[in-house]
C-alpha cells in the first residue's frame, strides 16, 4: 500500500506528518507524474478528454468503468492498485501482452479489409467512423457538462 504523507505546522512552528491512505486521484496524479507526462499528455494517451481528466486529479469526480479499463490498457497500470491501492501498480506484463496481441490481431484484420474494399466503400468506412467518434465527443461533453452543472447544485 502507497501512503501520503502531508506535512502540517503546528503552532510553534514544528511539522507534523500526517498518514494517508492515498486516493484514487493521488495514485492516478503519481502515475502521470513517474511517467513525465502533463495532463494534456495523458487525456490524449488515455483518449480522456483534458477536463475530465483533471476533475479525476482534483478528485472532484471518480472515473468509471470505461475510464478505469482505458487508463489500465494506455497506462500499464492495475485496476487493484488504482481503486484500492492494494497489490503492485503495473498489470501483469503476460496478461497485457495477451491483449495487446488480441487488439493488434483484431486491428490487422479490420485494416486488411478495409484495405480490399474499393474507393467508395472506404469512403463510407471513414465518414462512418469519424460519426461515432464525433457522436462518443459529443456524449462525453454531454456527461462532463452534466457533473459540471451537478457540482455547482451541492451546497458547498
Amino acid at each position: 500500500m502507497y501512503l501520503f504523507v502531508r506535512s502540517i505546522r503546528t503552532k510553534t512552528g514544528a511539522s507534523i506528518g500526517i498518514h494517508e491512505k492515498m486516493s484514487i486521484s493521488a495514485r492516478l496524479r503519481s502515475v502521470i507524474d513517474d511517467r513525465g507526462m502533463s495532463i494534456k499528455e495523458a487525456s490524449e494517451v488515455v483518449g480522456i478528454p483534458y477536463r475530465t481528466l483533471q476533475n479525476y486529479l482534483l478528485g472532484e469526480r471518480e472515473p468509471n468503468a470505461k475510464a478505469m479499463a482505458a487508463i489500465r490498457t494506455h497506462l500499464g497500470i492495475s485496476l487493484d492498485w488504482l481503486l484500492t491501492g492494494e497489490g503492485n501498480m503495473a498489470v501483469d506484463v503476460s496478461a497485457a501482452s495477451s491483449e495487446t496481441r488480441t487488439v493488434n490481431q483484431q486491428e490487422e484484420a479490420i485494416l486488411e479489409l478495409f484495405r480490399s474494399l474499393g474507393e467508395a466503400g472506404k469512403r463510407e468506412i471513414q465518414s462512418a467512423a469519424e460519426e461515432k467518434k464525433r457522436i462518443r465527443d459529443i456524449e462525453q461533453r454531454l456527461e462532463d457538462l452534466t457533473e459540471a452543472l451537478e457540482a455547482t447544485r451541492r451546497p458547498a
